[in-house]
């Protein structure tokens, strides 16, 4: 089976955002924000996480809710909330590429900001090219 793609563009290896190594990174406009955030690719991601700090950039502000479970990561337990946030995909050739990504937005979140699988990458096809580090992607 061939697969096509609608766009793609160049991902990072190796990049540093202070102590956080991020093995592969694809840069995002997320929500409101007109400069591009670099994001962790994490397919073994639940959720796509955000610092409070960029969702609040991007036009969503907001406080923990209680009712949202806490998130299980490497830094123990943190709280958030879950949010509804467009990310774009600006494409180095061919067409961007639009989306709702589901994030876990949290002020309690150490780490580098995360493109999680559920409510993101699930949502769309792409591929990882190591030859060139290009990173491939279309809607479903």
């Amino acid at each position: 089976m061939i697969r096509s793609f609608t766009g793609s563009m160049r991902y990072q290896t190796e990049v540093y955002q202070g102590p956080h190594r991020l093995l592969v990174a694809v840069e995002v406009l997320i929500g409101d924000s007109s400069a591009a955030s670099t994001l962790l690719l994490d397919t073994g991601s639940e959720w796509c996480v955000l610092p409070e700090h960029i969702a609040g950039e991007a036009g969503y502000p907001g406080e923990i809710n209680p009712r949202i479970p806490p998130l299980h990561s490497r830094f123990g337990l943190i709280y958030g909330r879950i949010e509804r946030i467009p990310f774009r995909f600006v494409a180095d050739v061919g067409a961007e590429l639009v989306l709702e990504a589901t994030c876990f937005v949290s002020e309690e979140w150490p780490g580098p900001p995360v493109l999680g699988w559920k409510g993101c990458l699930e949502r769309m096809r792409f591929a990882l090219d190591p030859a060139d580090e290009t990173f491939y992607f279309a809607p479903l």
